[in-house]
Parts: structure tokens; C-alpha cells; sequence
């Protein structure tokens, strides 16, 4: 084994599976996101953790609830022989999943921004009233985003004002001032949006309804099988919280030039299971319009201990502010929901 898996040795991890799992490993190698398995109950992915258990039993129990539910293309978690999530090899945590032969998707179509789509709508379906299981630690998003990105537009204003007091600027601190009026008016407006369109009673309606959300869904937890299907991945981190931020972080993960063709698609192909009303439009603007990326750069720097030079810090800054500026298309289509 090479890269992460360095300290696996092949005989000794098939022997721990087999007695573990049951399976009858057939052959195994390193893959981009772990190790591939394959087995006479076909292929799995295991992978080294850092999950305390509560949480990962949390995660177990969606993935099973979501294929009890109907949704089954998803790397589900398996059980060991004692029921347990994960074991433990060389003082480390593993646990396997499903898996299955298939590449990363390309989102360059319409066609492929609604089968996306249409398969978050269908998850977020399987997911309601998802009641976590005893024992399991739910990470629980309702409600916090307002409050926050009011705070983040605070903090934004408040940075601006301690240069005031620096007699030299740093080549970070040059970059932040020119566009630090820009971005706290979009944070401050994104928190205008969420207040004045319903958020909170988004809240309480995804509350009523126990709604998990896949909180990653974009293009890298996102295969395409053989099949030509979308097995979806990486749901270790659900949460609770309303449906809308996972379809932001999906319209904000499209790139190239017909990004705007690709959300109009993305946004009829959802609505057509899950119907999304000029507040769902609007909340999913907000969560776009905030400037997410270059304000976690700007708080590393200016908020709490650095762990990178200014120098990466500074390039982060550049590129933060780089892909901000790319999702103009997207929030014009959010602007103008009535075409859709």
C-alpha cells in the first residue's frame, strides 16, 4: 500500500475484514478515497476515520435509514459481525462502505445538472423525519445561519476599522481593504434576505419534518456508475437543517461558462419532485450571495491563530475573492426565479 494507507499490510487487513465482516475478500488496492475492496458481496471502500463513535453511529443510521427509505445508491456503512460501525487496526479507526466502479461526475450539461439535482431531491425525500438513534450525536444546523452571517458581516466592518489604527498595511491587509465595503455589504444582504423571506419559517417547517441534509453535496461526493446512475458519497457529515443550503452548495460547486444554463436546469429538475416556491429561491440566494470563502481566509487571518505564513494566507485571499467573483451568473438566475 502507498499514501495514506502506508502502514496496512494487504494479508493482514484481509484477514481482519474477513473475521470482521464476513466477506470473502477477492483482491484489494489503494484508490483515490481509500482502499478498494472487492468482495463476494461486491465492492466496498475502506477508509481511516476520526469520527468519535456517537457521531459515527449517527452517520451509520442515516445511510441506513435513506436505503430503508428507497434511496440505496449511497456508500451505506456496513455493520461489522458485532454490530459495531468501524475496528480498529494499528491504533486507528476504519470503517467500510459500499462503493462502486465509477468516476467522479461531470456537471457540464443541463442533462447532468438535473440528474444531480433530481437525485438531492429524491435523498432529501428518503431523509425526512430521520429521528437519530439512541446514543448517536446529531450535528444540528437549524436555525443558525442568520444569526451568523449577521455576526460575519459585524466582524467584516470591524476588521476594516482596525487598519485605521495600523500605521503600516501588510500585503494582506491592502487586499482585504479594497474589497472589504463589497463584502460586508454582501454578507450584511444575505442576512437581510433570510430575514425578510421566511428563513426562520423554513426552520420550523424542517423541524417539523426531522430533515437531514447531505451538508457536501457537489461534484466530489458525486460518482457516476456503470449504469450511468449517481451514487452519492461522503454523507458522514449530515446534519439537520433545511434543504435550501444543500442546494446552494450544489449551484455554487457548477463551473464554466454555461454555469447559468446548468442552475436553470439544476432548479426545474429539483422542483419537479420537491416544489421550491419564491422563498426556497431566495434563502438559496442568500446562502450564495454570502462571501463563505473569503470571509473563513479574512478570520483565520485577522480572528484567530494563523496556521499558515501571509504569504499562503495572502494567496488563499486571492483565490477566496477569485472564485466570489464567479458566481454572478447563478445569483442572476436566483434573481429572476419567476423563469424558472
Amino acid at each position: 500500500m502507498s499514501g495514506t494507507y502506508t502502514r496496512i499490510k494487504r494479508d493482514e487487513i484481509k484477514q481482519l475484514i474477513e473475521s470482521e465482516y464476513g466477506f470473502n475478500v477477492i483482491n484489494m488496492h489503494e484508490g483515490d478515497k481509500g482502499i478498494l475492496i472487492y468482495t463476494d458481496r461486491g465492492i466496498k471502500m475502506l477508509k481511516k476515520i476520526k469520527r468519535d463513535d456517537a457521531k459515527l453511529h449517527f452517520a451509520a443510521s442515516a445511510y441506513q435509514y435513506l436505503e430503508d427509505r428507497g434511496f440505496s445508491s449511497t456508500s451505506k456503512i456496513n455493520k461489522t459481525l458485532s454490530d459495531s460501525c468501524s475496528f480498529e487496526y494499528n491504533n486507528s479507526k476504519y470503517v467500510v462502505q459500499d462503493y462502486v466502479r465509477g468516476n467522479v461526475i461531470e456537471i457540464k450539461t443541463p442533462e447532468a445538472a438535473a440528474k444531480v439535482a433530481e437525485s438531492l431531491a429524491l435523498l432529501h425525500k428518503a431523509a425526512e423525519n430521520f429521528v437519530p438513534p439512541q446514543g448517536g450525536h446529531a450535528r444540528v444546523d437549524w436555525g443558525k445561519w442568520m444569526d451568523k452571517f449577521k455576526a460575519n458581516s459585524i466582524n467584516i466592518r470591524k476588521y476594516g476599522k482596525g487598519l485605521q489604527d495600523k500605521k503600516v498595511l501588510t500585503r494582506f491587509d491592502r487586499l482585504y481593504e479594497r474589497c472589504a465595503q463589497e463584502y460586508y455589504e454582501k454578507m450584511f444582504n444575505a442576512y437581510l434576505i433570510l430575514r425578510n423571506f421566511g428563513y426562520l419559517e423554513k426552520v420550523q417547517q424542517s423541524m417539523k419534518q426531522n430533515q437531514l441534509i447531505h451538508s457536501e453535496y457537489r461534484r466530489h461526493s458525486l460518482l457516476l456508475d456503470d449504469q450511468g446512475e449517481v451514487f452519492v458519497i461522503n454523507l458522514e457529515n449530515c446534519a439537520y437543517d433545511i434543504r435550501e443550503a444543500d442546494i446552494a452548495t450544489m449551484l455554487e460547486s457548477f463551473t464554466g461558462r454555461n454555469k447559468a444554463e446548468l442552475a436553470v436546469a439544476a432548479l426545474k429538475a429539483y422542483s419537479g419532485v420537491i416544489k421550491l416556491d419564491r422563498r426556497s429561491i431566495k434563502v438559496i440566494q442568500a446562502f450564495i450571495l454570502q462571501p463563505k470563502r473569503f470571509y473563513k481566509v479574512i478570520e483565520r487571518y485577522y480572528g484567530r491563530k494563523k496556521n499558515f505564513t501571509e504569504a499562503e494566507l495572502c494567496t488563499k485571499l486571492e483565490r477566496a475573492i477569485k472564485k466570489e467573483s464567479r458566481k454572478g451568473p447563478i445569483l442572476e438566475v436566483l434573481e429572476d426565479y419567476r423563469t424558472l
